[in-house]
């Protein structure tokens, strides 16, 4: 889940509203819940019950990488990286003889 706010008060009122409504449904929010702050000038941590949630300078989310900068490009080289993960483990498969090209194109469209 992803909160946004423009203030740090109100993303204090956030976060205890959906502690609030998440505990009437039997749920817990994680303690390792992070925070990305982007233009905020205020370093107050903030705080979940009576934990500090952790800053970070990005994270995974939806599987693309959010930095404060907003940029793309770590997003772009973290895919890219992923891709080449993929296909390496599949070397086996496109050095096989015994495995047709059809079959090996067929392979190679669903990744």
């Amino acid at each position: 889940m992803c909160l946004l706010s423009e203030a740090y008060r109100d993303m204090q009122a956030k976060l205890g509203d959906l502690t609030q409504e998440a505990r009437k449904v039997g749920l817990a929010i994680n303690v390792k819940t992070k925070a990305l702050r982007i233009n905020m000038n205020k370093k107050e941590p903030f705080m979940l019950g009576d934990e500090n949630i952790e800053d970070v300078k990005s994270f995974v989310y939806l599987g693309s990488k959010v930095t404060k900068d907003g940029g793309t490009a770590q997003d772009v080289v973290q895919r890219i990286q992923k891709a080449n993960g993929a296909f390496v483990q599949l070397y086996p498969v496109w050095r096989n003889n015994k495995i047709l090209i059809r079959t090996k194109l067929r392979i190679f469209c669903k990744t």
